[in-house]
């Protein structure tokens, strides 16, 4: 190429030019690109797999560290110097359901919870009387091992316009997942998709989502399927996650997003809407807009298991997946919390958080321990009559005071009102 281009020059050169000047001119033309890429800023450079007019949101749980720990000693000079006192450590994300959890310094406060937590899930086709129904790491626990990158438009990102795509739909997640067997190199071990994270009416028309109902607990919303392997031309990415965290599954599967304005109504223990002045929501949240776990709670259970020898690996704090992590206070304390100032903004206490098996689920690794720590939970844990004997509670779940607001890392979380817990099954709303 480089030496087609000199002769062409040579025989069109205006006098002026000599032999070296036309070498030069493509020389340079082929070299300077390549010199720009070597030694622009990273911020300057064009990445393939950044979402055009987007900057990354937060960061993923990669490499098994948490904020807390990452701060030991100056939070704990900082609690000693504020005794009492309870401060924000850490607060999370799962922008799709039970899989890699999302990092973040400020989270912005929506009815059901905080943005991007649980607005997509995975659902497998049950048959016809039941349809589609969300799955978990509850059976299918290597979902811990996707990760989704939350991407959202900013101005000064490469290629920002409002006439983007990635702008029209408030930005996109980003998706990375295992590649399948055979397939992995030294260089590519995983795949990546990209889905905009909340659709305009157009980008739903083009892209074919369609609306279905989908089975969650004792709800069946309508939501957005994305796709599905019940249609022939459903994307590869779709068919590869099936086969990697359901592989012996013969059920269809499906990828959803929750629907504006359709999102569940939340009763039970949440507070009504006159006390609210809104009606509580979750999107794909299993039961209430948000949960809240002390560090000091996880450190009591963490003893407990090296007392049995039976220490669990990763971080035993985010197999709870609670949006907010807190310090400052003895373990429990938040047991009796009712209401609660974080920040500037109040939140309703609902009830306990009963705790299934998930957490016995590694979010590190995708691994599912057999027995831990729900055994250990079993012999102290037990403590809400509403619950059952037989049932453990681990955090708080909670419910915004205001359907809007903005909550940060460092922020102090004063109790504003006390009391007692007494758990509402679903099962007891639905004979009620």
């Amino acid at each position: 190429m480089l030496i087609d281009v000199t002769i062409w020059l040579w025989y069109h050169r205006p006098t002026s030019f000599n032999g070296f000047t036309i070498f030069l001119i493509p020389f340079l033309g082929m070299v300077l690109p390549l010199v720009y890429i070597n030694i622009a800023p990273k911020s300057q450079r064009h990445d393939p797999l950044r979402p055009r007019g987007c900057k990354m949101l937060g960061r993923v749980f990669r490499d098994g560290t948490v904020p807390w720990n990452r701060n030991q000693a100056r939070r704990r000079r900082r609690n000693k110097r504020n005794g009492g006192v309870s401060f924000v450590e850490g607060l999370y994300v799962h922008p799709i359901k039970s899989c890699r959890a999302v990092e973040l310094d400020e989270a912005e406060v929506v009815p059901t919870g905080l943005r991007y937590d649980r607005e997509y899930s995975f659902a497998e086709y049950e048959g016809e009387s039941v349809g589609w129904k969300f799955v978990t790491q509850r059976t299918r626990p290597y979902l811990a091992n996707i990760e989704v990158e939350i991407w959202v438009p900013d101005p000064d990102s490469p290629g920002y316009s409002t006439k983007e795509p990635n702008v029209q739909s408030k930005g996109v997640l980003l998706v990375r997942y295992p590649a399948p067997p055979g397939e992995t190199t030294t260089k590519q071990t995983s795949r990546v998709f990209q889905i905009p994270y909340d659709p305009t009416p157009c980008q739903i028309r083009r892209n074919g989502y369609t609306m279905e109902r989908m089975k969650i607990w004792k709800d069946r919303p309508d939501a957005l399927l994305i796709a599905s392997t019940l249609n022939t031309k459903a994307p590869a990415w779709l068919r590869d996650i099936k086969s990697y965290v359901a592989p012996r599954s013969s059920k269809p599967f499906a990828l959803f997003r929750t629907a504006t304005g359709l999102e569940r109504e939340v009763f039970r223990n949440a507070p009504d809407k006159g006390e609210l002045g809104y009606q509580s929501v979750v999107g794909f949240a299993d039961a209430y807009p948000l949960h809240i776990l002390g560090l000091e709670s996880v450190a009591d259970l963490d003893n407990r298991l090296a007392e049995k020898e039976m220490a669990l690996p990763g971080s035993t704090a985010l197999r709870f997946r609670a949006n907010i992590y807190f310090s400052g206070l003895g373990p429990y304390a938040e047991d009796d919390w009712k209401r609660i100032q974080i920040g500037e903004y109040i939140f309703h206490v609902a009830c306990r958080t009963v705790r299934c098996p998930l957490p016995h689920v590694d979010q590190s690794t995708g691994i599912n321990h057999k027995s831990e720590p729900t055994q250990t939970l079993k012999g102290y844990r037990c403590i809400d009559e509403g619950a059952g004997p037989s049932n453990t509670c681990m955090g708080m779940m909670m419910v915004p005071a205001l359907d809007v607001g903005v909550i940060k890392v460092g922020d102090v979380i004063e109790v504003l009102e006390t009391g007692s817990h007494y758990y509402i099954p679903q099962k007891k709303i639905e004979t009620a």
